[in-house]
């Protein structure tokens, strides 16, 4: 059995569940081999709560069931917690910078490569797969996402646009052809550009995909198909805002290298292509800039 890692999901968006549910993750992150063996009515009473709120508690973290939550703390019961996110703090060293920031990296992408459930992954392949383009789109730091994806998968020659104007996106969304594919990145998920974007695509009858941090947010609920990251903890000096970055460039990579090995062979003769293309451009420029600096200096000797 796959582990879905209660603990994470809950400590992502413990901050966005609703009073009651709060009651309940207390119990279930402090005394998870008690919850085991209780009833859904028993968690209830034990939390002061309903059996109601135990099941929207449930769902809340993505998981179907109060019997599949107690088989997922059963499974994780031995398992270690590691570190939490560490924001950095006045009069540090470099070396201590240093290590936090790597330590919020590595547990931003390990949470999100455990949080990423394989059948979406299955089914975001697919989607990629069978679409003769994909429009991407994401403002600030999801830009650059963004920009990750379209780099990637036009490597391999499948047709990826990053367009930053949303005026040329509506444009091309409009007119694009049956199963074209819209990726929206947003962190938060509620970035309102992205938000209507995918609207747009889903009155176009295109399929879409969002890449948002974990939890309920209005992108997520309204894509075809919910790609989601760790929800790092914000810290006052905004590390976390990195650790986000980190763990939708990893969620980038995972998507990309899964779709790689479905069709490996052809996939990599791509990649070796675009490799050499690049590396002949880079010697002709390099000739080119040689003869004009040559030119260059000789004229300047004779004048």
């Amino acid at each position: 059995m796959k582990s879905k890692h209660v603990h994470y999901r809950v400590k992502s968006i413990y901050d966005d569940l609703t009073r009651s549910e709060r009651k309940i993750a207390q119990l279930v992150l402090n005394e998870p081999e008690k919850v085991i063996k209780m009833t859904a009515s028993e968690l209830a009473k034990a939390s002061d709560t309903s059996p109601a709120s135990v099941i929207r508690f449930c769902k809340s973290i993505g998981i179907p069931s109060f019997p599949d939550l107690k088989l997922q703390l059963s499974a994780e019961k031995d398992a270690p917690v590691v570190q939490q996110y560490t924001d950095i703090s006045p009069d540090e060293s470099p070396e201590d910078i240093k290590n936090k920031l790597l330590g919020n990296a590595y547990q931003a992408m390990k949470e999100t490569i455990q949080l990423v459930d394989d059948e979406t992954l299955t089914s975001a392949i697919q989607l990629i797969s069978a679409a003769p383009f994909i429009y991407v789109y994401g403002i600030g730091s999801s830009y650059l996402v963004a920009e990750n994806i379209a780099q990637k998968f036009n490597r391999i020659g499948k047709v990826c646009i990053c367009q930053p104007d949303v005026h040329l996106l509506i444009a091309s969304l409009t007119s694009a052809p049956e199963r074209t594919l819209f990726i929206g990145v947003s962190n938060s998920g509620e970035t309102s550009e992205v938000l209507a974007l995918n609207d747009l695509a889903k009155s176009r009858h295109l399929h879409t995909i969002s890449i948002t941090q974990f939890g309920a947010n209005s992108l997520s609920k309204q894509a075809d198909l919910s790609l989601q990251t760790v929800k790092s903890k914000e810290a006052e000096l905004r590390s976390a805002a990195t650790s986000s970055l980190t763990a939708q460039f990893i969620l980038t990579d995972l998507l990309f290298h899964t779709y790689v090995l479905k069709n490996y062979d052809e996939n990599m003769a791509s990649i070796r292509t675009s490799r050499e293309s690049v590396d002949q451009y880079k010697q002709q420029t390099t000739k080119k800039n040689s003869k004009f600096r040559q030119k260059y200096k000789t004229n300047k000797n004779k004048a």
